[in-house]
């Protein structure tokens, strides 16, 4: 997908539009579960937290524990994809926490 420059979508729409879709997963009731959480705990609706990747990370914990990691690499599939970066390889990739993987996508965003 090509983008000119006036089409490019911001960082934070991107993440918007890739929370949205990767939260799909879990279904309506697990999905109501963690925006619950996000809204309760920290006031914040899902596609709002591109500046707190942990928030995300610590209610997929308490709705869904160790399957977190599914939504949180369809995430950032979805993300490279919005912004038109391609994934980091595996092999390369050193950064282990959810909040370190978005915070390099936004970083190669804006590079």
């Amino acid at each position: 997908m090509v983008l000119y420059m006036s089409e490019k979508i911001s960082f934070d729409e991107a993440f918007a539009q890739a929370s949205s879709e990767a939260i799909k997963i879990l279904g309506d009731v697990v999905a109501k579960i963690v925006t619950d959480y996000l809204e309760n705990r920290y006031s914040i609706n899902i596609t709002k937290t591109a500046n707190n990747p942990a928030a995300l990370d610590e209610a997929l914990e308490h709705a869904i524990d160790g399957g977190r990691t599914i939504v949180e690499r369809k995430l950032l599939n979805l993300l490279y994809e919005k912004a038109d970066i391609h994934p980091i390889s595996k092999t390369n990739n050193n950064l282990s926490s959810f909040e370190q993987r978005v915070n390099e996508v936004r970083r190669r965003y804006y590079k």
